[in-house]
């Protein structure tokens, strides 16, 4: 257990500090004094959404044919799955 919570705090930590946890949850917003996700479930939802978008990656590409215009989102989205996956 103990090795899990450490490996999921390593991860977030990496996650914040590589600036994509604006892809895997919410930051804190300004007026709220306490943050809306912990380094840990940062860590965890990364690996989540990761392996989210491997299993749903055909569907994705569909969409994507069906809106040009949002592909510079796309491509930033898998620029950051792909830190993210670094980390693991």
């Amino acid at each position: 257990m103990t090795l899990a919570y450490s490996s999921a705090i390593f991860q977030g930590t990496e996650q914040k500090k590589k600036q994509v946890q604006k892809y895997v949850s919410r930051r804190k917003e300004p007026k709220k004094r306490y943050r809306r996700r912990s380094t840990f479930c940062v860590g965890l939802d990364g690996e989540k959404w990761v392996n989210y978008l491997e299993q749903y990656s055909d569907e994705v590409e569909q969409l994507m044919k069906l809106t040009p215009n949002k592909r510079r989102f796309y491509q930033q989205g898998m620029r950051a799955a792909t830190l993210i996956q670094s980390i693991s």
